[in-house]
């Protein structure tokens, strides 16, 4: 624009931007935002759980930009559940009161409800405790799920909020999505193919602490060759991450080459890689030569997320001892797995990455290579960007109470993992350290998802996994969710049970001999919600105490690497690939370097032999 068309412009903004400030402030003094909601009677009836109201002022089909929670009990129908400003038991995101909402009063505003389900869970030695069905979809993937199925929704409505309190029904709710799932090998749920096989297993340890039947899930890939060598044996490699109904190690199997262009989309490099995965798979001359090996991916969802962190824990149970004594030998018993630790190994990322170390580290003799990338806090030293020993408040930095309160951050820049350019293909992502979410932040916004740890989320899901259970039923806060103040007491129990860097100095007379040549970490050194702190603290000790543990910070062009880098990898040219490519080569990148250190360490008169073909 030239100077005076621009001049002319901003004034002509400045006055409407007055004119709609001064109506809004009218217009709040005579407005009290209101919800009332119900719900059709032939959902269901006598419902406990979470209804959350989502409110847009651009999004028309799917509102998200603010959310506002409330717990009810035995709701019936024909009853209402009113979210109103100043009601102490609403609770939002990012607004924290409806009151708020009295800002955008003269604007159009799109406005859904739903009901988050619960169900009564009666755990052993515990109170009966409200928690979600399910955190879940059955067609879901690799941590992207539609809403759990049973959860009640409204329709989408365009409303003012001027015209007086709103009214909403939940008129419909998410049905079974079992016949949309595409099971393991892409066929349908339960639909085996000659290389990707289901095993499913009810767990005789975690039934008895949840009091009902607990399945537990693999998506198995056998080797190429595995009719063929009828009496070969095969080592195993566990592959964690998400739930995900389809085997997906990082990366999926494809068995037919996708007709489609890698410079368009993303969805069609990842299907490409999946079919590399295929042909690398079933070559008899290719990466995998002397390294066939069965491949398994877990699904263990619990009531408080996608997965249950594989570990024994005093809110899930004991879902470590259920995988390795009771999944894993089943796993091993159908398809011919040596069923000995010297021969099992264990890949993962982000959330598979810090199982893949736990596992590694707690159950040392079950396992003989850990690869893990990216891991979730693996010290507390460094819980995201806070030492919880060190600190009295999560969120705050500590030298600038009381005088500044200034937010420890959660989240920076933007997630790397599928960075793609039209035309161009898969790229980087410049680190510029913007943050993007703090702590605090983040935590209220799973608070106004869910009270006592019910948000299925990150902060949560952590929560549930390191805490001992109070005697509500509920785990026990490590932080207060909405102010900060760290309880010390719960911390040292972190500590103890899943502080990896403690735990391992404090047994490394025992631990060490058992770890080594074992540990790979690896993890972008601006990694996008600062798991490399944890890593790097990790390393100190480890290092301190002579470990051979191999750890890999990932930098490329001076910049670090977002999440999830699991290693280096390189085009023809010498030049290492961004994220969104060696993210879908897991197996390729770890599998071969395993099948080395199981000959090189096996014990005497083990099978190295059959496999390596």
């Amino acid at each position: 624009l030239k100077f005076r068309e621009f001049a002319l412009t901003v004034m002509r903004v400045s006055s409407l931007v007055a004119v709609c400030t001064a109506q809004d402030l009218f217009l709040s003094a005579d407005v009290t935002p209101r919800f009332e909601i119900m719900y059709d009677g032939s959902l269901g009836s006598n419902f406990t759980g979470r209804v959350r109201l989502y409110v847009d002022t651009k999004n028309a089909e799917k509102p998200s930009e603010l959310l506002f929670g409330k717990d009810v009990t035995g709701w019936e129908p024909g009853t209402t559940v009113t979210l109103s400003a100043g009601d102490v038991e609403v609770f939002g995101y990012p607004a924290k009161d409806l009151s708020e909402l009295s800002k955008v009063a003269s604007q159009e505003l799109h406005v859904q409800a739903e009901l988050v389900v619960y169900d009564l869970y009666e755990r052993k030695g515990m109170p009966p405790t409200w928690m979600p069905t399910s955190c879940v979809s059955h067609a879901g993937e690799d941590g992207a799920y539609a809403k759990p199925d049973g959860t009640l929704l409204s329709t989408v409505h365009n409303v003012s909020l001027k015209d007086g309190p709103v009214s909403l029904k939940l008129d419909h709710k998410v049905p079974d999505s079992v016949p949309l799932s595409p099971g393991c090998a892409g066929l349908g749920d339960g639909v085996d193919s000659k290389y990707i096989k289901t095993v499913r297993i009810n767990s005789t340890a975690l039934e008895g602490f949840w009091g009902r039947p607990i399945m537990l899930e693999a998506c198995v890939l056998l080797p190429w060759g595995f009719d063929e060598h009828p009496d070969a044996k095969y080592p195993l490699v566990i592959a964690h991450g998400h739930y995900s109904a389809q085997f997906t190690p990082g990366g999926s199997f494809l068995e037919k080459e996708p007709e489609c262009d890698p410079l368009k989309s993303y969805d069609c490099v990842s299907d490409l890689y999946s079919y590399y995965l295929f042909r690398n798979w079933t070559s008899a001359d290719g990466v995998f030569n002397g390294a066939r090996a069965l491949v398994a991916t877990l699904n263990h969802p619990t009531p408080y997320f996608d997965d249950s962190y594989a570990v024994n824990s005093a809110n899930s149970g004991p879902y470590g001892d259920a995988i390795i004594k009771e999944l894993i030998p089943e796993i091993e018993k159908r398809y011919r797995g040596i069923g000995q630790g010297w021969a099992r190994g264990l890949l993962g990322g982000s959330t598979g990455g810090w199982e893949t170390v736990a596992h590694q580290i707690l159950y040392p003799d079950e396992f003989n290579s850990a690869h893990a990338a990216c891991p979730d806090p693996v010290t507390f030293t460094s819980y995201v960007t806070a030492n919880i020993y060190e600190s009295s408040n999560y969120f705050y930095y500590e030298k600038a109470l009381p005088w500044v309160k200034r937010d420890r951050p959660s989240t920076r820049d933007t997630y790397s993992g599928q960075a793609f350019i039209v035309g161009k293909g898969p790229t980087f992502v410049d680190a510029y350290g913007e943050i993007t979410q703090t702590l605090a932040e983040a935590n209220h916004q799973e608070y106004a998802m869910g009270t006592h740890s019910r948000s299925c989320q990150q902060y949560d899901v952590w929560e549930s996994t390191f805490s001992p259970a109070c005697p509500d039923g509920y785990p026990c806060r490590m932080y207060n969710k909405l102010t900060g103040e760290i309880n010390q007491t719960v911390a040292q129990y972190w500590k103890e049970h899943f502080d990896f860097a403690h735990i391992v100095e404090r047994d490394w007379a025992t631990l060490g001999p058992k770890l080594k040549g074992k540990l790979k970490i690896s993890v972008g050194g601006s990694d996008t919600y600062y798991l490399t702190n944890s890593v790097m603290d990790l390393r100190k000790t480890l290092e301190k105490l002579g470990s051979d543990a191999e750890i890999t910070i990932g930098a490329h062009d001076g910049l670090g690497y977002q999440h999830c880098f699991n290693g280096y990898l390189y085009d023809a040219d010498g030049k290492v690939l961004p994220n969104s490519l060696t993210r879908l080569q897991y197996v390729q990148m770890s599998l071969p370097k395993m099948a080395k250190h199981w000959v090189a360490t096996a014990p005497a008169g083990a099978d190295t032999t059959s496999w390596r073909y």
